[in-house]
């Protein structure tokens, strides 16, 4: 099946998607808290330059402060932000950055007017992500076009089949070790909306990172980190759109009625009780029994005495519990927790049915779950009552 994604805004310098509203608007459930931002600048050769720094929406820029440089190339930007947005930084003649900047934050940008030169930034931790993404990304461009260029130069020559075949390997071994590496930027930096630029890059037209439909788990992934986070964001929203559409695309092709075993568990992050963060990926290393659940369902409460048993008759092995809940009401979660106490891993979305962990393991009912092992891969799922102790026993005591 081919799965298509609309790709958003793509800046040349950067290959960026762009992640807020063309409308100047609070995420949702927020009072809007506008504050000051200030990007301070220094150009080498950059006497009299024109500087232009715009907002990046999904579809349009959107033009925010110009200034000019003085006679050392200094520059100074200042405006109002109420949440986090991705900029576009131009400057003469025709270079541009992207940056990343959060409200308040007083950013400190370098750079030069000379075709080619670098810049460096500090005092914005998503610029300085971006920055760092961006390294890697054109190194790897320039590894691909010296390979084209060999490629090019090579045509017509009597060994031209042994050579192309040796130019296609060091190909897909530039083009694997940056895919390798934005996954694991991805991951790293899960909370930052960062990662849309990750997830959206491409090797040239036509030539994503990741192609939707090899790499729709990364397509989820990121969906499930960033629409619990920034839900409201035009440009999260498009993705959970369409990892959405996609999602019951591929159902409907596949006949699937469920996750299979032998697949690979989809990654998530989800947020504990307490607020913070934890990813299935944490708990690599043990088999984990994902339990979806909700504390006004009574037949997951009746179910979490089997999960008591199975904890404690295997809490010297490495197996966990990470139970995912599909309450809306947070006290009303915790006093579950508290009332059966269960002692293991907790997460919620606090959405009932919305969250997109409930998407990624297309759960219908509860309570169920799914056994997977320490290397990632489900093993079994609805393993219910009885039927839970029987297989780790299976497991650990053969």
């Amino acid at each position: 099946m081919l799965l298509r994604f609309a790709f958003p805004i793509i800046v040349a310098s950067l290959l960026v998607v762009a992640g807020c509203k063309t409308e100047k608007t609070a995420q949702p459930g927020a009072s809007p808290q506008k504050s000051q931002v200030q990007i301070r600048g220094q150009l080498e050769d950059g006497s009299g330059s024109h500087v232009y720094l715009d907002e990046m929406g999904a579809r349009e820029f959107i033009p925010i402060d110009t200034a000019e440089c003085d006679e050392s190339g200094s520059f100074e930007l200042n405006f109002t932000a109420e949440h986090v947005a991705f900029y576009l930084l131009r400057y003469d003649p025709l270079q541009q950055v992207t940056l990343l900047i959060e409200p308040g934050e007083e950013v400190v940008f370098s750079g030069s007017v000379n075709e080619g030169s670098g810049y460096s930034v500090k005092g914005s931790p998503g610029s300085e992500l971006l920055k760092e993404l961006s390294d890697k990304h054109q190194h790897t461009l320039q590894a691909l076009a010296e390979l084209s260029r060999r490629n090019m130069g090579s045509m017509g020559d009597p060994g031209y089949v042994s050579v192309k075949m040796e130019l296609d390997r060091k190909f897909d071994s530039v083009t694997d070790a940056f895919h390798d590496y934005s996954l694991r930027f991805i991951e790293s930096n899960s909370e930052s909306l960062a990662i849309l630029v990750a997830l959206y890059n491409l090797y040239g037209q036509g030539l994503p990172v990741f192609h939707p439909g090899d790499d729709l788990r990364v397509y989820r992934f990121v969906d499930s980190v960033l629409y619990n986070k920034y839900s409201g964001f035009e440009a999260v929203d498009l993705l959970h759109a369409q990892v959405m559409e996609a999602t019951v695309s591929l159902e409907k092709e596949t006949h699937l009625q469920g996750i299979q075993k032998g697949e690979f568990a989809p990654d998530f992050v989800s947020s504990r009780p307490d607020g913070s963060q934890l990813a299935l990926s944490d708990l690599r290393g043990n088999y984990v029994l994902i339990s979806f659940w909700a504390g006004w369902s009574h037949l997951s409460r009746e179910e979490n005495r089997f999960l008591k048993q199975a904890f404690f008759s295997f809490r010297d092995v490495p197996f966990q519990i990470l139970q995912v809940s599909l309450d809306e009401s947070k006290q009303e979660w915790i006093d579950a927790i508290g009332e059966d106490e269960l002692t293991w891993n907790h997460v919620s979305d606090l959405v009932r049915w919305d969250s997109p962990v409930v998407n990624l393991y297309r759960v219908e009912k509860i309570p169920s779950n799914v056994l997977v092992d320490p290397n990632g891969r489900i093993v079994e799922t609805d393993l219910l009552g009885e039927r839970l102790i029987e297989k780790l026993e299976s497991i650990f005591n053969p």
